[in-house]
């Protein structure tokens, strides 16, 4: 039992050799290149990835709370605290 004909076989193989091939042979002939832009946040998450990332902001907040604890300064605001440990508890986050 055939399924499909020749002719449609045919047109199905011509499609395979000249698809792919022909588009990336127009892109050539005109003389642009493919180009992929990342936005700037999706580059700071790759550098956090492979460990390249420093913000310093965060960085500069750390050590002055770090200094602070050493100290015996460091005060933390309770009901920021409970807020957070609420939340962590309650949406897990």
């Amino acid at each position: 039992m055939k399924i499909y004909t020749d002719q449609a076989i045919r047109q199905f193989q011509s499609l395979q050799k000249s698809g792919p091939a022909n588009a990336a042979g127009q892109a050539a002939g005109t003389g642009k290149a493919d180009r992929v832009d990342f936005s700037k946040e999706l580059q700071k998450l790759q550098n956090v990835k492979e460990g390249s990332f420093v913000d310093t902001e965060r960085q500069a907040r750390l050590e002055e709370v770090k200094a602070q604890i050493a100290e015996g300064s460091y005060r933390p605001e309770a009901i920021k605290v409970a807020e957070s440990l609420l939340r962590y508890i309650v949406e897990g986050k």
